[in-house]
């Protein structure tokens, strides 16, 4: 959900987000929290809690801003920075091209926080400690400290993950062995986080140590997300972007109804199909276009009254590589890419479903 935008770049919030955000503004109005040493009564509490939420989360979003606003700087474009339930992450249109400009931008979000952070423990000095201001940015200072520590953990995706993939890839001079061995220790890392949360949990505090290892649950998944991503980048080297295209055989002819379609769907287990005329695409139908007609009106509806026409596709040319149709699918808002030939007429179309079909099969 999109909230706002901060020197052109959007931010958007997840739904994760908002039950943190009532979780710190919980953890700080509560009797134990941080406040209980200041005089104020439960509402007072409760509404400096919600202030407090909002700090810190505006702590994480300059985190962002400043990842996003070198990574501009250096040429990179920006999609958008979006908070959930683990702090935040901002969206880069394009990756790094040197290990330098990588270790800059990756580097810069934890020094922005300390920076952020000293600046709250300065205003708590300057107000006084005990003071109800101070004692609310005395803890901000700490938690912004916490969080530029916690995000210079060797693992992906956090920013110590990327710092140490940017000096293996200077040391090496391979950006592939670099996050190969990242990709390692960073699920080591994660493996032992959730171990010490299972032991936390039943040792000493359940909620902490659930806390803990749902954190090195999420560091393993992103490291076997990254993995992931390796394995498809070697399986893409060499290949075009017309080998991912969706079978021609699964095509759906301009002047079908949605019944037929709806059949196309079931026989090939896809849940998009381009929709051609001769050898020209037109535009693409999806299952959730077709399932959402009553049975009664299956029959009446045209295939090309319910696709997305191809001008509303992003475009790439069938001969571009395999690697680069990838990331322009990433960046589709329709979750699909249209393949041109050299007279610039739409001859395919690339989705993720054809994607992991091509891998599936092997690539070969």
């Amino acid at each position: 959900m999109r909230i706002a935008s901060v020197f052109g770049i959007e931010i958007s919030i997840t739904l994760s987000w908002i039950f943190v955000f009532a979780l710190v503004a919980w953890s700080l109005a509560e009797p134990s929290g941080p406040l209980h040493r200041t005089d104020l009564g439960v509402a007072a509490r409760i509404i400096l809690g919600v202030i407090g939420s909002v700090l810190f989360f505006a702590s994480v979003l300059v985190h962002e801003l400043a990842h996003s606003l070198v990574a501009r700087a250096r040429g990179i474009g920006v999609r958008g920075i979006t908070l959930f339930i683990f702090g935040g992450v901002s969206q880069f249109e394009d990756e790094v091209g040197d290990a330098p400009g990588e270790a800059w931008i990756s580097a810069v979000g934890p020094l922005t926080s300390l920076v952020v952070g000293a600046a709250f423990f300065g205003c708590a000095q300057a107000l006084g400690p005990s003071s109800t201001v101070g004692v609310l940015f005395a803890y901000l200072a700490y938690v912004n400290v916490l969080l530029a520590i916690f995000n210079l953990i060797p693992a992906y995706p956090l920013d110590g993950g990327r710092v140490l993939h940017s000096l293996l890839w200077r040391i090496s001079g391979s950006r592939e062995r670099a996050t190969s061995v990242t990709v390692t220790v960073g699920r080591i890392l994660a493996g032992a986080i959730v171990a010490f949360g299972i032991f936390e949990a039943l040792a000493y505090n359940v909620g902490a140590g659930l806390w803990t290892t749902l954190i090195g649950w999420f560091l393993l998944q992103a490291g076997s997300a990254e993995q992931s991503r390796i394995a498809m980048s070697r399986a893409m080297r060499g290949r075009s972007a017309g080998e991912l295209a969706v079978s021609p055989d699964f095509a759906v002819s301009a002047d079908a109804r949605a019944n037929e379609a709806l059949e196309a769907f079931r026989r090939t287990r896809l849940r998009a199909l381009p929709v051609i005329l001769g050898d020209r695409v037109l535009g693409l139908i999806s299952y959730d276009a077709v399932s959402r007609l009553p049975d009664d009106e299956l029959d009446q509806n045209y295939v090309t009254g319910l696709m997305t026409h191809v001008e509303d596709l992003d475009e790439v040319a069938a001969t571009t590589s395999a690697d680069d149709a990838i990331k322009h699918l990433a960046k589709s808002d329709a979750h699909a890419v249209a393949l041109t030939n050299s007279h610039g007429i739409a001859v395919g179309v690339v989705t993720p479903e054809s994607v992991m079909r091509w891998l599936g099969a092997g690539s070969s």
